[in-house]
C-alpha cells in the first residue's frame, strides 16, 4: 500500500505562480518533532538564562543585605563598647557608695560573670549565616547576654546600697549626737567625782550641763518617749526627768528639769523641744543632768556629742 502523501502549496505574489510540495505522513511527523525539539532546547536556553539571572539578581541581594548587615553589627558594636564604658563608671560609683555604705566591694570574679569555665551557647541559626556575619554576630549575642548580667548584678548591689544606707540613715538619726542644751557650761564629768550631797567619791553616770531655768532641752535623737516623769520628791531623785528610747539598746536621760513638753508613748525628733532646764529632784542648783545608756549601762555622754 502506497505511503499517504500531504501536499503543500505555496503561492508567490512576486512570480504570481503556486509551488507544491508533497510530503510523505512521516516526512511531516519528522519535521513537527525536529520543531518540538528544536523548541524545547529553545524554550529550556532561555529558561536557563532567566534562572542563572534570577539566581545572580538574588544572589547579590544576600550579598547588598550582608554587607549592610556586617555595618548594623559593626555599628551595634560601638554602641556596645560605649556602654561597656558607661557600665564601668557605674562600677567605680558602686565601689564609691559601697565605701560610704559600709559595705565589702564586690569582687571581681563576682563582676567577671558569664566567662571562665562555662560552656559556650551555640545559636545553631547563626551557623548559617555567611562566617564574617556569623562572628561578629556571635560576639554581638555575646557581649549583650555579658551586659545582661552585669546590668542585672549591679541593680541588685544598688538595692543592696540603697537598703544600707537606708538602715545606716535610721541608725544616725536615732543616736544621740548633739548638745541636749545649747547654751550652758559643763559643770560635773562622767565618772567618779565628791557627791555634792554626801562628800564622798561616787561615780557620776552622766554629766552636769549648768544653764538658767527655763532653758529649753532638746531631744538628741529620734526616738520614743519611754517615761514624761512629771512627779517628783524635794530633794529626791532625778526630779521632773524624761527618758527618750532610741532603740538598738540606746536611751537618753534628762533630769532636774522645771517643765515637760512630751508625754509617754510620744514620738520625738532630733532637735524637738522636750522640756526647759530646772532644779527639782536631787539638785543643787539649776542644771540639766543628762546621760546616755546603752544596754541599760550607763557611758560617758561626750562621747555622743559632735557640735560641743
Amino acid at each position: 500500500m502506497p505511503d499517504k502523501k500531504i501536499k503543500f502549496m505555496l503561492f508567490s505574489f512576486r512570480d504570481s505562480e503556486f509551488k507544491t510540495y508533497d510530503l510523505s505522513i512521516k516526512t511531516v511527523c519528522m519535521l513537527f518533532a525536529l520543531l518540538f525539539v528544536g523548541m524545547f532546547i529553545l524554550a529550556t536556553f532561555f529558561f536557563s538564562l532567566f534562572t542563572k539571572a534570577l539566581h545572580n539578581y538574588k544572589l547579590a541581594n544576600l550579598q547588598r543585605e550582608n554587607i549592610i548587615l556586617v555595618s548594623q553589627l559593626s555599628s551595634m558594636q560601638q554602641k556596645l563598647n560605649k556602654i561597656k564604658l558607661k557600665l564601668q563608671e557605674l562600677e567605680k560609683l558602686d565601689d564609691d557608695l559601697r565605701i560610704i555604705a559600709d559595705l565589702p566591694q564586690l569582687d571581681s570574679d563576682i563582676r567577671d560573670v558569664g566567662t571562665g569555665g562555662a560552656v559556650e551557647r551555640v545559636d545553631y541559626v547563626l551557623n548559617e549565616l555567611p562566617i564574617e556575619v556569623s562572628k561578629k554576630a556571635k560576639a554581638v549575642h555575646s557581649d549583650l547576654d555579658r551586659l545582661e548580667r552585669l546590668i542585672l548584678l549591679e541593680h541588685q548591689s544598688f538595692r543592696e546600697i540603697q537598703k544600707k544606707i537606708q538602715t545606716n540613715k535610721n541608725l544616725l538619726m536615732h543616736t544621740p549626737s548633739i548638745r541636749p542644751v545649747l547654751v550652758g557650761r559643763l559643770k560635773s564629768k562622767f565618772g567618779y567625782r565628791i557627791d555634792p550631797f554626801l562628800g564622798v567619791i561616787k561615780h557620776h553616770n552622766g554629766i552636769d550641763l549648768a544653764a538658767r531655768i527655763g532653758t529649753p532641752v532638746y531631744a538628741t535623737a529620734d526616738g520614743v518617749v519611754e517615761v514624761a516623769q512629771r512627779k517628783f520628791q524635794r530633794n529626791k531623785g532625778y526630779g521632773l526627768h524624761v527618758i527618750i528610747n532610741h532603740g538598738n539598746g540606746i536611751k537618753t536621760v534628762y533630769a532636774h528639769l522645771s517643765r515637760i513638753y512630751v508625754k509617754t508613748g510620744q514620738r520625738v525628733k532630733r532637735w524637738d523641744k522636750i522640756g526647759e532646764v530646772g532644779k527639782t529632784g536631787r539638785a543643787t542648783g539649776s542644771h540639766l543632768h543628762y546621760e546616755v545608756r546603752v544596754n541599760n549601762r550607763p557611758v560617758d555622754p561626750l562621747t555622743f556629742i559632735y557640735n560641743w
